[in-house]
């Protein structure tokens, strides 16, 4: 066998744009690590700006996707037409017809990218051709679903194959290969009566990945390899079928712990997956949970949602309790890295300290458990504080998790007998435990893959998304160095993937952001809303010119989104009226002072 000899890139070390540039000439991979590296950058986000407003919808425009070689984007809105763009001439080049009569909430190009599939409020799936006049028939015309239909996903290796998920808790595939015959044939792939679906998404490396959102706060990753699919029974029964009997290893539950906890059920009616998506590589799983923050779970070491639950898994992972367990890292020799994370490194254990107190105090949506992490990772460190300890025990108290605040303070008053203060939440411990199953009838085996679920990696924290069900989350460039998404308040936030610091916002829309889709290759962004128009945003020039686009009081703005929260609609109202104008006013002086004349 002749063996290819590649030459091992240098780009990777080369942080000079000069270099990377140099290195397309010698390394053969390297126009590749170029656009990855350089597609979206932080000094090009931060120069976003207004490039272009696409006009032509009658109504809002629910779903936006960009053709594979990003030369063209498609668009559904409640005007139940499907427009084809040229994004970069700015014109439209095809208006579709569907047979829907209801608003358009997925689009898909399918194929070789001449089909076009879509999926509506009025619970049908339609595939026809994008050259299509009006006369002619569609490929597929499906009316299997019994509720809206949310979303479609599609195999990246197997173009003619797709998925769509909906509100009647079902998921159907459909292979352009085979014919699709309404309640004769037609394939279901899962069924969940218990919940409304969402959102689906197809792991890009692992197509037998594939991702599902609810109206509660799981994502369900099923591996389609062990999904026993059947095909459609018709019924003239209102109420939904019962799922057909699965193996409980063909799917994996995720879920930030403290929603999937039981304390958390009065927000259940609140909370819903809106957006689920895969990063480039396929080992991240990002979930824009409707009521909640953004979080980002680790396919390849996700951690348990109890990993809190008992000291004694602390005190298996580290009997002497002088290293930081899980959290210490292993270098390639197999040595632990003593300069990160460990007990003689006495900045990251004060810094774990000063986040988690700063949490605890601020108490968003969230906050406490995140603290609670944090004094977890201290206790971890060192174990002799005391303080953290304490303020561990009283965030688990605060949370409601009273068995195990229980079990540390059984395991705090071992450790420091002479301290009797921290006595007193034990009173608050001694409270009743909430069954599990209060919120209605589940199986053992729907109890046990969300107690078996596994826990975020990180949070982004800033948006607001109360009001929809369609907002959107995506990574931006190959690399996904950076994560973005809409807002109930019309801004879109962009995130530091690695920090979770948001990077910039821009004002995208008077009202809200649902849609928010990057290119595959250059930096330039679309997005829509509530209003009939698709805005292009693109780097502007490095001239000094004033951005109105650029929200300059992130701050307010995030403090605000978490307000809303507990809000009802009329006092958001209220508010958005508010500050709405003084955002104004604000932007009317810095233009004034910036037209002085020196």
């Amino acid at each position: 066998m002749i063996k290819m000899y590649y030459p091992v890139s240098t780009i990777q070390n080369n942080c000079n744009i000069v270099n990377y540039l140099h290195s397309r000439e010698s390394s053969w991979n390297s126009a590749k690590v170029l656009q990855q590296h350089f597609q979206f950058t932080t000094p090009l986000l931060k120069r976003l700006t207004l490039e272009h407003q696409l006009f032509g919808h009658n109504g809002c425009i629910n779903c936006l996707e960009w053709s594979s070689n990003g030369k063209l984007l498609a668009s559904g809105s409640d005007d139940v037409c499907v427009r084809i763009w040229d994004p970069f001439s700015y014109k439209c080049l095809n208006v579709i017809t569907t047979s829907h009569v209801g608003n358009i909430f997925s689009v898909k190009f399918l194929g070789d990218e001449s089909l076009i599939a879509t999926g509506a409020g009025d619970c049908r799936v339609v595939v026809r051709s994008i050259d299509d006049t009006r006369t002619s028939a569609p490929h597929i015309t499906c009316k299997c679903h019994r509720g809206r239909v949310k979303r479609l996903a599609k195999a990246p290796d197997q173009p003619l194959l797709f998925w769509s998920a909906s509100e009647d808790g079902s998921v159907i595939q459909y292979d352009l290969r085979e014919p699709h015959e309404c309640m004769v044939k037609s394939t279901i792939f899962m069924r969940l009566p218990d919940v409304d679906l969402k959102c689906i998404a197809v792991n890009p490396t692992k197509p037998y990945l594939i991702a599902i959102g609810a109206n509660d706060c799981f994502a369900r990753i099923y591996d389609r390899r062990m999904v026993r699919t059947w095909q459609y029974k018709p019924s003239n029964n209102s109420k939904r079928e019962p799922a057909e009997p699965q193996d409980s290893n063909c799917v994996q539950y995720y879920a930030p712990a403290h929603l999937a906890r039981e304390c958390s059920e009065d927000l259940t009616d609140k909370l819903a997956a809106t957006y689920v998506t895969f990063n480039s590589s396929g080992t991240e799983l990002l979930v824009n949970m409707g009521g909640e923050h953004i979080y980002l779970f680790d396919l390849n070491n996700s951690r348990h949602i109890n990993e809190l639950t008992m000291p004694e898994n602390l005190l298996r992972k580290n009997k002497n309790w002088g290293c930081g367990g899980a959290h210490c890292d292993i270098e390639v020799n197999g040595n632990f890295d003593t300069t990160r994370n460990s007990p003689s490194n006495d900045r990251t254990t004060l810094e774990y300290i000063e986040k988690a107190r700063s949490l605890a105090e601020r108490n968003w949506g969230g906050d406490l458990y995140l603290a609670a992490r944090y004094f977890y990772n201290v206790i971890q460190q060192d174990p002799g504080d005391k303080k953290s300890f304490k303020l561990f025990i009283e965030c688990l108290t605060q949370l409601k998790w009273h068995v195990e605040a229980s079990s540390w303070l059984n395991l705090f008053q071992k450790r420091f007998p002479e301290d009797c203060k921290i006595l007193l939440a034990s009173s608050k411990c001694a409270k009743k435990k909430k069954n599990e199953n209060e919120g209605g009838p589940l199986t053992s085996q729907e109890l046990e893959l969300r107690a078996n679920s596994r826990d975020f990696e990180l949070r982004f924290l800033g948006h607001c998304n109360i009001t929809t069900d369609i907002k959107e989350v995506n990574y931006l460039g190959e690399n996904g160095n950076y994560i973005c998404a809409g807002s109930d308040d019309g801004v879109i936030f962009i995130w530091d993937r690695r920090t979770t610091e948001v990077v910039t916002a821009l004002q995208a829309d008077p009202s809200i952001v649902n849609c928010i889709q990057p290119h595959p290759s250059a930096c330039y962004l679309a997005s829509s809303g509530i209003d009939p128009c698709i805005r292009l945003w693109s780097p502007a020039k490095e001239d000094g010119t004033f951005n109105r686009f650029i929200v300059t009081d992130i701050g307010v703005t995030i403090e605000k989104n978490q307000r809303r929260r507990t809000m009802s609609p009329f006092e958001t109202m209220l508010m958005d009226m508010a500050y709405r104008q003084a955002q104004e006013e604000n932007t009317s002086q810095r233009i004034q002072q910036m037209c002085r004349s020196s």
